[in-house]
């Protein structure tokens, strides 16, 4: 099992845990010490961590390695820079236990960037928006419903029942999840429904499955990512290359104290590409929608939340 499967087992756990201990805790205390007790929990989990701590340094000297980067971390990574990090992935984890709780009203929401994906929407045009393990995907697809659009995310949630049964346990159905299955071709069918429905799709498009689930049926290319080589999954680009839909980059990070920023960049217009052509217009999304994350990563270092060796693959 590689390092970033093992991360995947061990964030799932100890999300499991960090959603029913704050979904108590912010019923009987609310928002008020909470800082101090998630600083606590991200030392812990830190100090048992080895490889997730040796991940997220890995990370942030990649981060640091840059002029924006460094400017951002205010100095190479040292413990207290990792310290930081993995305190910003518990406030995510607490954040979004209170936004499926309905409490979405007590954040503070900023827009950069969102107001053409309002005005297509509002004209009945699909988009799709490829999203990242960078800051709250939940946030992003809350805000959307607020102005009353539909979301559907994909993604690989085998690795995830037990937070989908946990969400399902707090209300009515909020976004539609769509299971992305490396075997089937299902999922495909059912976002060009919704596209055709003028709804909005979302897909995780920074990590492919575990290589133990996708048994070599999964594309990936090798591109830069922040100087090293690292591997993305092409499932994501060459299927915007079939959809005709604008495609854009879709993130939502945390600046401050329940506070937070939603991202939208364009990657593509919606056109219709040619088959001879689509492996090139994937490409070319790709390195787009790379260099976009590189930008975020640097702007805001401590909303990356792939806390494994991320450029693992690339060098096996």
């Amino acid at each position: 099992m590689s390092e970033r499967s093992r991360w995947m087992q061990m964030a799932e756990s100890g999300t499991m845990r960090a959603l029913r201990f704050g979904g108590w805790f912010h019923r009987r205390f609310g928002r008020g010490p909470i800082t101090v007790i998630l600083a606590l929990a991200a030392a812990y989990y830190a100090a048992r961590n080895g490889e997730a701590r040796r991940g997220s340094r890995r990370y942030l000297e990649r981060v640091a390695a840059t002029p924006e980067g460094r400017r951002a971390l205010g100095r190479g990574p040292r413990l207290a820079q990792i310290l930081r990090h993995f305190t910003e992935f518990a406030m995510n984890l607490y954040d979004r236990m209170v936004v499926w709780g309905g409490a979405l009203d007590t954040f503070e929401l900023e827009h950069d960037g969102s107001g053409e994906i309002f005005r297509l929407a509002e004209s009945g045009q699909g988009v799709l928006l490829l999203g990242a393990h960078i800051g709250s995907l939940d946030m992003l697809g809350f805000i959307a419903r607020r102005h009353d659009l539909v979301v559907n995310v994909v993604a690989y949630y085998e690795n995830a029942e037990q937070i989908n049964a946990f969400f399902e346990s707090q209300g009515p159905e909020q976004v539609r999840m769509i299971h992305l299955d490396p075997t089937s071709v299902q999922a495909a069918f059912e976002i060009r429904a919704c596209l055709a429905r003028g709804e909005i799709v979302v897909i995780l498009a920074d990590r492919p499955p575990p290589e133990e689930v996708r048994g070599g049926r999964v594309r990936t290319s090798q591109v830069s990512f922040l100087g090293r080589p690292a591997r993305f999954p092409m499932g994501p680009f060459l299927l915007a290359g079939v959809l005709e839909c604008p495609v854009y980059l879709a993130l939502c990070v945390r600046t401050g104290r329940a506070r937070y920023t939603t991202l939208m960049r364009p990657v593509a217009p919606g056109r219709r590409v040619r088959k001879g052509e689509r492996e090139k217009h994937a490409q070319e999304i790709l390195a787009r929608y790379v260099n976009l994350l590189e930008l975020t990563c640097q702007r805001y270092p401590f909303q990356w939340f792939n806390l494994y060796d991320f450029w693992e693959e690339a060098a096996s």
